[in-house]
């Protein structure tokens, strides 16, 4: 009997000794707790907690958005009008119901090295692209007013050297008149531009108003508004 109870305490000894050499040789984790295969012992997908991310700084998560930084090249021109005030109403000469000319503007306030200016006028209270009453672009950099009345067509003789598309409503080239529904008012940006060359690049008279919008906005330096209503009667 006791030969059996000593033969079974030894081999009992001989598997725990066995059991023990293997935890011995088993790879030790590296740095952060992950294994030579791969896993981790103490990392996020095992036991839900946030894994620590490397010295690098690199990590697998989508980055934050971004939001788009402003247009620091576009400085801020002062706009005005001898017609109406910003946010007033346009008066009638300025419509379909009136005379139809157009509206007189001022500017100040250009950065140095301005070349030449344009102005773009359109009907904010509609929507999609063709909402354009005015494009005048190659308005010369001593020129930082317009009176009352340039003449509709492609180059008109004041300012001279000035370009003039057609508008979004018609054939006729340069400032269309208002003329909204009857009903709510509508609201009309005039926005004039600086530019740090003579001539907009690539501006032609034969393009649509969006077209030469486009190259506009690609080229200004400088921009400021001033925005009108008006109400047919």
């Amino acid at each position: 009997m006791r030969r059996a109870v000593l033969a079974c305490l030894v081999a009992f000894g001989l598997v725990a000794a066995a059991c023990s050499s293997d935890d011995d040789d088993s790879a030790p984790p590296t740095a952060g707790g992950a294994t030579q295969d791969g896993s981790t012992r103490d990392g996020g997908a095992l036991d839900g907690s946030t894994p620590v991310a490397d010295a690098s700084g690199a990590s697998d998560a989508a980055p934050d958005s971004v939001s788009p930084a402003p247009d620091a090249a576009t400085l801020p021109l002062t706009v005005t009008s001898a017609a109406f005030a910003d946010g007033a109403f346009i008066p009638k000469v300025h419509s379909c119901d009136g005379a139809g000319q157009s509206i007189p503007l001022a500017w100040s306030e250009a950065p140095d090295g301005t070349q030449s200016y344009a102005v773009v006028m359109r009907d904010l209270s509609l929507p999609g692209p063709d909402n354009y009453h005015w494009v005048i672009w190659d308005i010369p950099a001593a020129t930082t007013s317009l009176p009352q009345g340039i003449a509709n067509q492609a180059t008109p003789p004041t300012p001279a050297g000035s370009k003039q598309t057609a508008w979004s409503f018609g054939p006729q080239a340069g400032y269309g008149n208002v003329c909204p529904p009857p009903g709510t008012p509508h609201d009309y940006e005039l926005a004039v531009y600086a530019f740090p060359v003579a001539a907009l690049p690539q501006a032609a008279v034969s393009m649509g108003p969006n077209e030469v919008d486009a190259l506009i906005q690609t080229h200004k330096t400088a921009a400021g508004t001033i925005v009108g209503k008006y109400a047919r009667e």
